[in-house]
């Protein structure tokens, strides 16, 4: 089974090279600015039955027409959901891509009892599909719906990429013991690992605005802060900038900027101009009698709309 799924995997990543033809599904569907893609209006109602956010992630590309099928694909960061025909009703129909088959391959089947890692109290065996799950992975696989949400276990756990793994029809857990949010039992991002192992254009991950701009929304804030020069004289004026973006990587315009400079004699604190429209602010720092030889630390704090705050950080050094 694991030479058909690397065959299929192989074949496909060829196809895969080819160019994507994009897919318009009915209505507008569901809009994350989060990741800057819509939910095609055809997986709206599997998406949320199976899931949703907590178990498929955002979605990481609009839906498309996959080259070597012909049938309209969608990923998200911990599956992919592809529009298929369905024998039973004669139309077309999402389901969930088997992404646990196809990166991880179906392990040697056990019987029930034989256990190669691990004793059987705190496990289940599914003969179903020759495998078991234990402890903390089957405390998170029954509180996440089982079978009906992940598919059977394909693999035991097991060592991959110095990280404790399982795998499953249609997704990984992975083992996180340093994790202090939400238990140590993460789902694993195979939405994104499998479209990089196709081959598939980049620019289908990049993201979009929405066509009514109400949807959008400032979720994160990435500052970055930049100076006209690396050395300057102990007397002197340096410009400092700030650059402000979103989780999308858009200019955010109207972020309340702090400076916060620390010289060899002191700090100063400086509120700079608000972000312009292409999420620039920038500042001139006079001083005098700086030490030779000494970094000046800078400091900026982006502010948006009172709701959402980041640092970044730089410096420049007192030269000549």
């Amino acid at each position: 089974m694991r030479r058909i799924a690397s065959i299929l995997i192989a074949g496909l990543a060829l196809a895969g090279l080819a160019s994507t033809a994009w897919a318009q599904g009915p209505g507008p569907g569901r809009y994350f600015p989060e990741t800057g893609h819509s939910l095609d209006a055809r997986f709206v109602e599997y998406y949320d039955l199976h899931g949703g956010l907590a178990i498929l992630g955002y979605p990481i590309t609009d839906a498309f027409i996959e080259p070597s099928s012909g049938w309209v694909i969608q990923y998200f960061q911990n599956a992919r959901i592809e529009l298929v025909p369905d024998p039973g009703t004669n139309t077309l129909q999402p389901k969930l891509s088997p992404l646990g088959e196809w990166m991880g391959g179906w392990d040697p089947l056990l019987v029930e009892g034989q256990s190669p890692l691990g004793a059987g109290a705190g496990c289940r065996f599914y003969p179903e599909s020759g495998h078991k799950v234990c402890h903390a992975f089957l405390d998170f696989y029954d509180s996440h719906g089982g079978p009906s949400t992940f598919g059977f276990p394909i693999s035991e756990f097991k060592l991959e990429n110095e990280r404790i793994v399982q795998y499953f029809q249609g997704f990984r857990l992975d083992w996180h013991p340093d994790s202090r949010d939400s238990g140590p039992v993460k789902i694993s991002s195979l939405g994104r690992l499998h479209f990089e192992a196709m081959g598939y254009d980049s620019v289908l991950l990049r993201p979009n605005m929405p066509s009514n701009m109400l949807l959008y929304r400032v979720v994160e804030l990435h500052p970055q802060a930049s100076v006209d020069r690396a050395l300057v004289g102990p007397t002197d004026t340096q410009r400092v900038f700030i650059v402000v973006r979103d989780q999308n990587a858009n200019p955010v315009s109207g972020a309340a900027v702090t400076l916060v400079a620390r010289f060899s004699d002191g700090e100063q604190t400086f509120v700079m101009p608000q972000t312009d429209e292409r999420g620039v602010s920038q500042v001139d720092l006079s001083f005098q009698d700086q030490t030779r030889g000494t970094n000046v630390d800078l400091e900026l704090w982006a502010v948006w709309r009172g709701e959402l705050q980041a640092v970044t950080r730089d410096s420049f050094r007192v030269w000549w």
